[in-house]
């Protein structure tokens, strides 16, 4: 049986998760950056192929940089098929919670879509009552993850919900990535994490590989070199390359290595500190200004995060 992480081992994990949701924080320009140039090139029709483009190179390029950044990834004992079966299933609540996501943040604002994505740390929690392992939540962590969603709701305005269809895939996005956090944290303990990030990711990148052709096949007027064509511009491939180096490569091998050695609804309730990042970045950007609800909601996604960390700790055995 693993053992408990000491404090110290929990501090350092702390310090590397959050600086896991700064570089998250870039995500949303990036991918916003990216898409708007593909809507540009090749209209409306090609928005889905350009969506299983953006996935597979910024997957791809991933899962062949691991082995050469960490190469433990390529002895033979993280070949092992159950490896593959559990990090292929990690991959695939990745592949499809991210597909969805990007779906709807052509059509949803920046404050509904941070929101409802930010619902993945009450379903994290939720998810952690069916655990025999991780049910006995402490009353602080409840109060933390109920402030955290809170932060993330108000953080640039009362989100303005209608509920459509982009909301609805927004909140089934939010449900499968806070199964990655619980699957996440099974699969680390039984297996080293770099050769977990290599499996994810590449299933990953094969999945929006074969999303893409599906795509191409469907839309029938888009070529693949006319798709192809989209890495030419400095507006796509920079936020690729930016998506894939920094907010994959790096950051999800990071969260894969650090994430165990704390609860699952603790990860979740600092993962939440995203869109204060995310406002702070988009604000440098131009996109939107800073008032009382950011103020409003940073405080307290902070104080969801403290009496988290402060409370008292759910048991760990």
């Amino acid at each position: 049986m693993p053992q408990s992480p000491s404090s110290s081992e929990r501090r350092h994990a702390l310090y590397a998760l959050l600086a896991v949701t700064v570089v998250w924080g870039w995500t949303f320009v990036w991918m916003k950056q990216a898409l708007s140039q593909a809507q540009l090139t090749l209209g409306p029709d090609g928005e889905a192929a350009a969506r299983g483009l953006f996935l597979t190179l910024r997957f791809g390029v991933a899962a062949l940089a691991l082995p050469l950044l960490l190469p433990s990834c390529r002895t033979a004992k993280n070949f092992s098929p159950r490896l593959w079966l559990e990090g292929g299933g990690l991959g695939l609540l990745l592949l499809v919670g991210f597909l969805l996501q990007m779906t709807a943040l052509s059509t949803l604002s920046p404050a509904v879509s941070g929101f409802l994505t930010s619902l993945y740390v009450i379903f994290t929690a939720f998810l952690s009552l069916f655990s025999a392992k991780h049910r006995n939540l402490s009353f602080s962590l409840l109060v933390g993850v109920v402030l955290a969603t809170l932060g993330a709701a108000y953080i640039s305005g009362p989100p303005q919900l209608g509920f459509g269809l982009a909301e609805w895939l927004t909140v089934l996005s939010a449900f499968l990535f806070a199964c990655t956090i619980l699957v996440t944290d099974a699969i680390t303990r039984r297996h080293a994490p770099a050769a977990v990030s290599l499996s994810s990711f590449t299933v990953v990148a094969v999945g929006a590989a074969l999303y893409t052709a599906w795509t191409l096949g469907q839309e029938g007027a888009l070529t693949v070199p006319q798709l192809m064509g989209l890495l030419s511009e400095y507006d796509f491939w920079m936020p690729l390359a930016c998506c894939s180096i920094l907010a994959t490569l790096i950051a999800l091998t990071v969260l894969n290595h650090y994430q165990r050695m704390l609860e699952p609804v603790r990860a979740a309730t600092l993962y939440a500190i995203e869109p204060v990042w995310g406002t702070i970045i988009s604000v440098l950007y131009g996109m939107e200004a800073v008032n009382g609800w950011f103020a409003l909601g940073a405080g307290a996604l902070l104080a969801g995060n403290l009496i988290a960390e402060l409370g008292p700790k759910p048991d760990r055995n």
